[in-house]
């Protein structure tokens, strides 16, 4: 196969996205995408304490390979993050994969021009689906794959994520444990545990403030928060990929994944009305796999 990599582009229209990068499964960064958003412009620790500071938020750290789950003050955890950024503070938690447009509706109004058209019409209504993700400078997320197989558009608001991306092929070389996690790390892999690893294909991103980077279903992906960072994304499928999702029942995949693909996949043939299929799919929003 061609050498891994991640194109870097400046624009990009929906069907050149859907033509270069959805239908073939390549990974892409677009730089700048959403700089003029008021959310990029605007929001960090400062504005969530001055705005939202009694917002109850789930915050998890990893603890002997689980994850954590405890709820606080979304002003508290602020107070937090920019304790320890001063140097004054013990390492926080992480608040991440919130549903942060149920929670704070009006949040959507600082979202300018969303490309809900990079994806199938069943997700036109974009807000529904997207996660959010605030947490401190050295916040690591070990490497994984995203648990239904989803593609995967991400959106940096503030700071600087350094991913380290690796396509799907390459999960039998990096220490595979329960569904989707590795126990290989790739900023120091340890090659004589994991000889077949292939440090090359490894490719790192530095994904900035007002960038969207497209992660195709089933890349594995480390993430390293160099600052304080403000993200959200949101988890799709086409019918490709929920096929996949689907399918995946032979590969080892929870049944609980599997249920929630297979309403995917119904909504996105037309078999479910939206109205329904959230009812049944909101769950996966707070669903800790």
């Amino acid at each position: 196969m061609d050498k891994y990599k991640v194109d870097i582009v400046d624009s990009l229209t929906a069907s050149e996205f859907k033509r270069n990068y959805l239908k073939p499964g390549r990974p892409v960064l677009i730089k700048g995408a959403i700089k003029h958003w008021q959310a990029t412009q605007g929001w960090g620790t400062r504005y969530f304490k001055q705005h939202f500071p009694d917002q109850q938020v789930p915050v998890k750290r990893f603890e002997k390979g689980n994850i954590i789950k405890e709820a606080m003050p979304l002003g508290d955890y602020c107070d937090q993050l920019d304790a320890y950024e001063r140097g004054e503070g013990e390492f926080p938690a992480y608040c991440h994969d919130i549903p942060i447009f149920h929670a704070l509706p009006e949040l959507k109004q600082e979202i300018n021009d969303f490309p809900s058209n990079f994806m199938p019409i069943a997700y036109s209504n974009w807000w529904k689906y997207c996660q959010f993700f605030l947490g401190p400078s050295q916040s690591v997320t070990p490497l994984h794959f995203d648990c239904l197989l989803t593609h995967n558009l991400f959106f940096q608001i503030k700071g600087t994520k350094r991913f380290t991306l690796l396509p799907y092929e390459d999960s039998r070389h990096c220490g595979r444990y329960g569904w989707r996690w590795f126990k290989l790390d790739p900023e120091q892999p340890d090659l004589q545990q994991y000889a077949q690893y292939d440090k090359d294909k490894a490719v790192v991103v530095d994904v900035e403030a007002g960038d969207i980077l497209f992660m195709p279903s089933g890349t594995l992906h480390h993430v390293r928060s160099m600052d304080t960072c403000v993200s959200f994304n949101i988890d799709f499928h086409n019918q490709h990929s929920a096929w996949r999702g689907v399918k995946a029942l032979y590969e080892g995949i929870p049944v609980t994944n599997f249920y929630y693909n297979f309403l995917c996949l119904l909504r996105l043939m037309k078999l479910l009305p939206e109205r329904v299929f959230f009812r049944l799919y909101k769950g996966y929003l707070n669903y800790v796999s």
